[in-house]
């Protein structure tokens, strides 16, 4: 048996781990490693028909269920699922007896052994296991002239805690894990500014209060479950002009403020998926993979930090044409399209994040090998239906009319990414990818990083990593999103007639 790690190594951590079992709540004690947070098998494995052999010889631990098998390695960072090895974001260790595993690498594991869903929530620090009923959270607003009401309604009955604070109000909604619909406009009228979902542990939402806000006054109601919250107003001043709910009261006539934001709702496309599992990285890590989990960490991210709708062209792992993808967001009415990949190639030491944007004409070779790779380009005058040169017309205009707009996303998301990959020399690129034609939509493809690299794999299964790639595609997504506004925005100078020849 391998050497165990020394006790002094490993720490308590402050905050338990909450495992949530088809609907079976418990906590765990954590343990950290450096970085890592580790949960004890033993723990996690608690009432599930799970049986535990451990193997002294070779430092190891086989767990089996339903004719099911994963073998865990003492300081190894991977995992043997039915003899398919599959990397996780630390290593597994052996501490006195008792076996360890990084928390947010469960689901790599355990979903497959018990043939359940499983998900690390990193946010609310809670694992779920099998068919957990998440509570679902829609918020609308109703201003008018004096007054604004807030609702915040469930899918099930959970509790609301409202506090009045120094310019705002904040409402937490105390349960393990909830999914939150809201759509943050802002609110003219002075009463209420805007409203806005800042999640952590009790899910907290925030009202910013405005300069005419009076009082508050707050009540539930069972059937739907909701939390009913009327903001009222102060008197106007004498000669002061009523407030339109709809505009604000300081825009000059010539310079008319955008109404809500300039992106309302983003789909995001997985790349690849059912038998088409993409790039294969040296560990046996499937592109197929990874690029879904990414996508549905930026989906939640869109929708709860932004606050903007946010659709998955697929959510599961099953085929999807490449034709289909952007139509499914023009279906959808999409403000933005976002198609996600990870990068391949041999040449050894290549590395880091590349973002691209549709051109009939691919940049460079590199350029036009990736978009063979994703899917296969389309090659000029090729059309559907074949020999048809007006669809390809038709595709041509549909994604012109945003080159400039798919060009500013593409570079604001690839700022951001290569602060995280550490790839600014890798720039912005231009390629005839087929699953951007026909976005009626700015439109990028990400290639978030190498899985051909072995460094860069084992990042890629890393749940850590995959969040911060998730970040960064949201900060580039709310950057262009500012910007847009602002020059939707910005007055415009009028244009005299010029001398007459």
């Amino acid at each position: 048996m391998l050497a165990a790690t020394p006790a002094a190594l490993l720490a308590a951590s402050s905050e338990p781990v909450v495992v949530i079992v088809d609907q079976q709540r418990r906590e765990i004690t954590p343990v950290l490693r450096g970085e890592a947070e580790l949960v004890p098998l033993v723990d996690l494995l608690q009432g599930l028909p799970v049986s535990a052999t451990p193997d002294p010889r070779v430092g190891a631990i086989t767990l089996t269920a339903d004719g099911h098998k994963v073998t865990l390695y003492d300081r190894k960072s991977l995992a043997s699922v039915d003899g398919d090895l599959r990397l996780l974001s630390s290593n597994v260790l052996l501490d006195n007896g008792r076996w360890l595993v990084p928390v947010d690498s469960v689901p790599r594991f355990l979903a497959p052994l018990l043939r359940k869903k499983a998900e690390w929530r990193p946010a609310q620090r809670t694992l779920l296991i099998g068919e957990v009923t998440v509570p679902r959270i829609a918020v609308r607003t109703f201003p008018s002239g004096n007054a604004v009401r807030v609702v915040i309604e469930a899918s099930e009955k959970v509790p609301f805690r409202v506090a009045q604070e120094q310019g705002r109000v904040t409402v937490a909604v105390p349960r393990d894990v909830v999914d939150v619909s809201l759509q943050p406009e802002r609110l003219t009228g002075g009463i209420v500014e805007v409203v806005q979902f800042v999640g952590g542990k009790d899910n907290i939402f925030t009202i910013t209060l405005g300069r005419r806000f009076k009082e508050l006054q707050a009540h539930e109601e069972e059937t739907p479950p909701r939390l009913v919250l009327d903001f009222q107003a102060l008197p106007l001043a004498a000669g002061e002009p009523t407030p339109s709910p709809t505009a604000s009261a300081s825009a000059a006539p010539r310079a008319p403020v955008p109404e809500g934001p300039a992106v309302r709702t983003v789909v995001i496309d997985p790349g690849h998926g059912g038998d088409d599992v993409g790039a294969k990285g040296p560990g046996g890590t499937l592109e197929k993979d990874v690029t879904l989990a990414i996508a549905r960490r930026v989906r939640a991210a869109v929708a709860n930090q932004l606050g903007l709708q946010a659709f998955l062209t697929r959510d599961k792992d099953q085929d999807v044409a490449l034709d289909e993808r952007a139509s499914f967001a023009n279906n959808y009415k999409s403000d933005l399209f976002i198609s996600i990949h990870a990068n391949a190639s041999r040449a050894q030491g290549a590395r880091g994040s590349e973002v691209y944007f549709l051109s009939y004409q691919a940049s460079d070779d590199e350029s036009r090998r990736v978009a063979a790779l994703e899917g296969g380009e389309v090659p000029a005058g090729v059309s559907a239906p074949p020999g048809s040169d007006v669809a390809l017309i038709l595709w041509d205009m549909a994604q012109a009319e945003h080159l400039e707009e798919s060009s500013s996303l593409a570079s604001r998301i690839q700022e951001e990414l290569a602060g995280v990959t550490g790839s600014e020399g890798r720039g912005v690129k231009q390629a005839p990818f087929r699953v951007l034609v026909g976005a009626a939509m700015p439109a990028v493809l990400l290639e978030v990083a190498f899985i051909s690299n072995s460094e860069e794999e084992k990042l890629l299964t890393s749940d850590a990593y995959q969040g911060k790639i998730a970040a960064a595609v949201v900060r580039g997504i709310a950057r262009f999103q500012h910007e847009h506004a602002q020059r939707a925005a910005a007055p415009r100078e009028a244009t005299l007639p010029g001398p007459k020849s």
